[in-house]
């Protein structure tokens, strides 16, 4: 169908050869447009599987099996999220389709529109838009969101420290939620993004972490940056760790006593419930151990499969910024003013192992039973110092605000 859109395509594909990134182009007729459905070609397929983002071939049919992904449409100098339905339909022996919520506001029908993918998320171009067509031959907006140059900074990297740099202009902001989230809480919120939990980054690829500086003005230690968790592939889980392992105590600025485990694991190095991590290098797995107090002897615990944990990595942070918050308590309300951002992007995954080895790299387990036998855990946290993340992440770019 791409012959019926208003608009010739091959003056379009010099500049996306050019642009060496990978699109797939798509034509809403007007039944499409009407019904708001279009087919998911054979390139849009291949362009969605070879990002990662969906097989249509592992799709079964059927709204309840409809998948949402992230997308966004492109104008002359801006971006708007929208939202990416992929499904095969019951009838027709399940054609894919895929359909954009808001599409009949951004384009009309028949529009020639391109499709990429950027950290996951599907961007949406109306070519036929002579604005945007001319932000993107002229070196706009558009082309430099393609552009893949890693020299150049993104539109989005720059939007984003616009964003946060007005936020740090309107100086001590209280914090949204109690403890130690409210640092995370309040810059989201700011934003405009709500809490993320997921596995994905936090603002259009980007990952967001947050750090205190200080504390009712006085200098207060560095914490451990939180890499990404993930749930050990083999062995006890996290409730059984804590069964065999945990002990009972009272927590700090607690009254009361609960079944508990919260430690860092560090290689070749026991805690004080007897645990720790080994790297063996052979099977190309993490474990953790349990050291007998009076034999010395090690009995595998739990283990990571060390190619999903590198997997972790990429997926978290191909773009980070490591943001430094210094607090301040006014009127009883812990207050967060941002100060400066660590922008770091493409870990080197090869050196998760050695830094796990060398415990640079740790990894912190979480959970306790309350007296009322309520279960909690907040997950297995790999964990660094923020002065080591140069040796993960090449070439960091600090920014003070």
């Amino acid at each position: 169908m791409l012959s019926a859109a208003d608009v010739p395509l091959e003056p379009f594909l010099a500049q996306f050869a050019q642009l060496n990134i990978p699109v797939a182009f798509l034509v809403p007729t007007q039944t499409g447009y009407t019904k708001s459905i279009m087919d998911a070609t054979a390139p849009v397929r291949e362009l969605l599987e070879d990002a990662r983002v969906h097989v249509y071939e592992e799709q079964l049919q059927g709204p309840e099996n409809k998948k949402k992904v992230d997308a966004y449409f492109v104008y002359p100098d801006h971006l708007e999220k929208t939202e990416a339905s992929l499904y095969r339909p019951k009838t027709k022996h399940g054609d894919p389709r895929i359909w954009f919520s808001g599409l009949k506001q951004y384009c009309e029908p028949y529009n020639l529109l391109a499709l990429v993918v950027i950290d996951g998320a599907i961007y949406v171009i109306d070519l036929s838009n002579p604005d945007i067509a001319q932000s993107l031959i002229d070196g706009g907006y558009v082309r430099n969101l393609l552009t893949t140059d890693d020299a150049e900074e993104s539109i989005i990297e720059r939007e984003l420290l616009r964003k946060i740099q007005a936020i740090h202009d309107e100086g001590f902001l209280p914090s949204v939620t109690e403890g130690d989230p409210g640092v995370g809480d309040t810059l989201e919120h700011a934003l405009g993004i709500s809490r993320n939990n997921d596995k994905n980054p936090d603002y259009k690829g980007i990952e967001l972490k947050t750090l205190r500086a200080k504390r009712n003005g006085k200098i207060k230690k560095e914490t451990r940056s939180t890499l990404f968790s993930q749930v050990p592939d083999g062995g006890l889980k996290y409730r059984e760790i804590l069964g065999a392992y945990g002990k009972m105590q009272i927590p700090r600025n607690k009254d009361k006593p609960r079944f508990q485990l919260y430690e860092t694991f560090r290689v070749a190095h026991v805690n004080g419930y007897g645990l720790l991590l080994d790297v063996d290098e052979a099977s190309d797995r993490l474990y953790i151990l349990h050291q007998d107090p009076e034999t010395g002897k090690q009995t595998r615990v739990s283990w990571w499969d060390m190619s999903k944990l590198r997997k972790r990595l990429l997926q978290k942070h191909p773009r980070t910024f490591w943001i430094t918050a210094e607090s301040e308590t006014i009127s009883g309300v812990e207050h967060f003013l941002y100060t400066k951002i660590l922008y770091t992007k493409n870990p080197n995954t090869a050196l998760l192992t050695p830094l796990l080895a060398s415990g640079v790299i740790t990894v912190d387990l979480a959970a306790h039973i309350t007296e009322a036998g309520k279960y909690r855990d907040h997950g297995a946290l790999f964990k660094i110092e923020k002065k080591n993340l140069p040796l993960l992440f090449a070439t960091p770019e600090e920014f003070i605000l």
